[in-house]
């Protein structure tokens, strides 16, 4: 009788063990998108991600800080909000959420067709993350690139005498010229962004 319940007792065990993995198994695509979502910047999907840190590494190289990361990201964020005030529709921007970083083409810049892009744009010969114009940026692979692309918006903002200790929404009046309450918005975004990024 000892035996017998020794041996049932036995497997049993071994029965519940071997349920566990069953029943402890994690749905591997939801497994999949929570890793994805805490390799992504606060805020950030995957490609806006992978914009912003270009765009960090470029200010970490190019010495202009956690301010000038942020002007950067609030720019790239921003501008192509302003296209679709200005351009499309309030209802298109709205729909938007408020942290895009779209890499964009434009047909008035035909090589710029020619590079990976997310949007199609149609403001004057505006092209890039940073809405730069092809006839002041005249190299328009730089300009399709996150890094390089930074590093020409971060050279304008060295220019600007005192950048350090002015306002966002001043800074980008001298180097875009838009409508700057947009860019006010997204500060604490693009503070935290930076911030995760090392900056």
């Amino acid at each position: 009788m000892k035996v017998f319940l020794t041996i049932a007792c036995l497997l049993l065990s071994a029965n519940a063990v071997y349920a566990l993995p069953a029943e402890s198994t994690v749905d591997t695509t939801d497994a999949a998108n929570i890793l994805e979502a805490r390799a992504n910047l606060p805020g950030l999907n995957a490609l806006q991600t992978k914009y912003a840190k270009a765009i960090i590494a470029q200010a970490k190289k190019d010495g202009v800080g956690a301010y000038g990361c942020q002007i950067a990201i609030v720019t790239g964020i921003t501008e192509v909000v302003i296209f679709y005030l200005a351009f499309v529709n309030y209802e298109s921007a709205n729909s938007f959420s408020k942290t895009n970083l779209m890499m964009s083409a434009n047909k008035a810049v035909p090589s710029s067709m020619k590079f990976p892009h997310d949007r199609v744009g149609t403001n004057g010969d505006a092209v890039g993350i940073f809405q730069q114009p092809a006839s002041i940026y005249k190299n328009v692979p730089c300009d399709m690139n996150a890094a390089c692309s930074a590093g020409q918006l971060y050279r304008e903002i060295k220019k600007i005498q005192g950048w350090k200790n002015m306002d966002i929404t001043t800074i980008c009046q001298k180097t875009h010229y838009s409508n700057c309450d947009q860019y006010t918005e997204r500060v604490g975004l693009a503070t935290n962004v930076c911030k995760a990024g090392g900056l």
